[in-house]
């Protein structure tokens, strides 16, 4: 009779002889303070395995050297581009991490569906341009949206750094990156749903002095159609199976020859070959001949004629067929091989020869447009000034923005007075130098020693830049100078009504007007009579007018005077003092012309005061003035 256990030692027992029992599994569970719990998120689902991740990561490094090569030639500046980090996350979750506003590139990646967005932080994009612009790659902490011509000019940088994108992707697809449109708002860039997964790879990227982040999100629904080739082992698979060498060179066009080996022939003897002549086989004879296929010697053969025919066969040498028929497969696979490498390098330098093509073709349809533009402007508004700027170098190259004339002043600066400051430094750099100090004190002047400063360090600049930075400039210009628009108001307009105007017409509207705004009303009030109208007035007037003004003031204000407004005053000046005066004036040296336009304005005070006091009348236009 077997023995009964207590209880507690069955299950000992148990575990004993069945190790891999419940009694085992639940004594090799850890405690419940060491076990792991991880969460789920079901609107935030992971679609990339760590795998996957990991290959987006490997391939974006190749795109990351040449992304720096290529920044690097382009700005002649040191640039550093390297992938930071990959990971996945909601679409929103990466709009609301990216500065506002920001440069947001939408990139097609055909042959793939649905689009992508390579983002770039503000300081590289200001970085960029500084340095397209001739500048030294400050970090301008610059925050607003880009300009037109920023825009512009940043558009040729994004096309060469996605041309670096299908090498990267060439393991996977072959990639046709397209730039569709730049945004500098994040919500004007919505490519998918708020809540659809991504794969952010993010880049550190130096430029000059300034560092930021770069950008590249991708949709899981335009990476899904690959997302089964995101492995390395994928990728980067060489193994290839010997059972298959055949079958992979069964179908290889391949010209095939026998041959025998000839006699050596000297230079002399080879270029005096011709037809019937006889040349020696040495070892014809022993049948040895051998297979050459594709230009290479790979089958060693044995000649025999068959008896009473013509007919030669030929036998595989038993000691070369293997060695043969390996080299021959080996070959095979090389000569395919190669054949892709080069047809992958010509269409690669075909499609760079194309694509330079193209830009200069570009270019010179654009230069072709610009001067047609200008030939049109010489025809219709013809001007010395706008002729002589245009004039080209004595190497046959005309100077950038050299159509620009001193009468452009006030649009340029209009217009470029919101530019980054190496813009300005570079368009100020090549004007004329009248033309560029007007523009440069038209500016904000908190820019105009930043402005002075570029200039000094300007560096070199790339003509493609000029001639889009003169393009887009040309193109704003252009409608402000358009025949279209028609100059009219001004100060000098209202001036004008109000001088036929009645009196308490006038004077109400300059004192609404000095309320409102003290320093138009002071101009009209300088434009209404000026020094010059001094000869309307009776005699009586500018005799009262030269009582009340200072000498010193009457005198200087004669000198830049007509000779009839200085006979005039000099016949209402009283007989006493006209001798005393005269010396005096004839002291007067050389003086500044605003010096006596400053002592003009006052005598036109004094001339005003005594209009109000009612002591002089000053006539206006279509009034009758009674005179006793």
């Amino acid at each position: 009779m077997a023995d009964i256990l207590p209880e507690g030692q069955v299950d000992q027992a148990l575990t004993a002889i069945l190790p891999g029992s419940g009694a085992s599994e639940e004594a090799s569970r850890p405690p419940d303070n060491q076990r792991r719990i991880m969460t789920y998120d079901f609107k935030r689902p992971d679609k990339f395995s760590r795998d996957q991740i990991r290959t987006v990561s490997i391939m974006h490094e190749t795109f990351a050297r040449r992304a720096t090569a290529g920044l690097s030639a382009q700005l002649r500046s040191l640039a550093h581009v390297h992938v930071a980090s990959v990971d996945q996350m909601t679409y929103e979750e990466f709009i609301r991490s990216i500065p506002n506003p920001t440069t947001l590139a939408i990139v097609n990646m055909d042959p793939l569906r649905g689009p992508t967005v390579l983002e770039i932080d503000p300081a590289v994009s200001f970085a960029t341009v500084d340095r397209l612009f001739g500048g030294q790659g400050k970090d301008t902490k610059l925050t607003r949206e880009l300009t037109e011509i920023e825009a512009s000019v940043l558009e040729g940088i994004i096309v060469r750094m996605l041309g670096s994108l299908p090498e990267a992707w060439a393991g996977v697809i072959d990639l046709r990156p397209r730039l569709t449109r730049i945004e500098t708002n994040p919500m004007f860039a919505q490519i998918v749903r708020p809540s659809e997964m991504i794969v952010l790879v993010t880049f550190e990227t130096r430029i000059g002095d300034a560092e930021g982040m770069i950008n590249f999100c991708i949709p899981y629904l335009t990476i899904e159609p690959v997302i089964h080739k995101l492995s390395a082992q994928y990728i980067y698979s060489t193994w290839v199976d010997p059972t298959r060498v055949f079958t992979s060179t069964a179908s290889l066009p391949m010209a095939a020859e026998v041959c025998f080996e000839g006699d050596s022939l000297t230079l002399r003897a080879l270029s005096e070959l011709k037809k019937g002549t006889m040349i020696d086989i040495p070892r014809y004879g022993e049948g040895s001949a051998f297979l050459q296929a594709g230009g290479a010697r790979v089958l060693q053969l044995n000649a025999r004629r068959v008896r009473g025919t013509r007919r030669v066969t030929y036998s595989l040498s038993e000691q070369h067929v293997g060695k043969d028929l390996e080299i021959l497969g080996a070959m095979g696979i090389a000569r395919q091989e190669k054949k892709a490498d080069v047809l992958e390098e010509t269409l690669h330098s075909l499609s760079e020869e194309i694509g330079a093509a193209v830009r200069s073709i570009q270019g010179s349809i654009a230069d072709l447009a610009r001067k047609q533009e200008e030939i049109s402007d010489h025809l219709l508004l013809p001007s010395p000034e706008r002729d002589a700027g245009s004039v080209e170098h004595a190497e046959g190259r005309r100077r950038p923005f050299g159509s620009y004339t001193i009468s452009d002043c006030e649009v340029l600066a209009t217009f470029i007075g919101q530019e980054h400051p190496q813009l300005i430094a570079l368009v100020l750099s090549y004007l004329d130098v009248g033309l560029s100090a007007c523009v440069l004190a038209s500016i904000p002047e908190e820019l105009r020693t930043d402005v002075a400063e570029r200039i000094c360090t300007m560096g070199r600049t790339a003509p493609e830049v000029l001639r889009e930075v003169e393009r887009v400039l040309d193109r704003k210009i252009s409608v402000l100078a358009s025949p279209d628009y028609i100059t009219a108001g001004g100060v000098q307009a209202i001036v004008e009504i109000l001088n036929v105007a009645s009196r308490s017409l006038e004077k109400g509207v300059v004192e609404s007007l000095g309320k409102r705004d003290p320093r138009l009303a002071e101009e009209i009030k300088k434009r209404m009579f000026v020094f010059e109208d001094i000869v309307l007035l009776d005699r009586k007037a500018i005799a009262l007018v030269v009582k009340e003004a200072q000498a010193a003031d009457l005198l200087l204000s004669m000198k830049a005077a007509s000779d009839e407004v200085r006979a005039i005053i000099w016949e209402c000046v009283p007989k006493g003092d006209i001798d005393a005066l005269k010396v005096r004036y004839e002291s007067i040296g050389p003086v500044r012309l605003k010096d006596v336009e400053e002592a003009q304005q006052r005598i036109v005070a004094v001339v005003r005061r005594l209009d109000e006091e009612g002591r002089i009348v000053v006539a206006r236009l279509g009034e009758d003035v009674v005179v006793k």
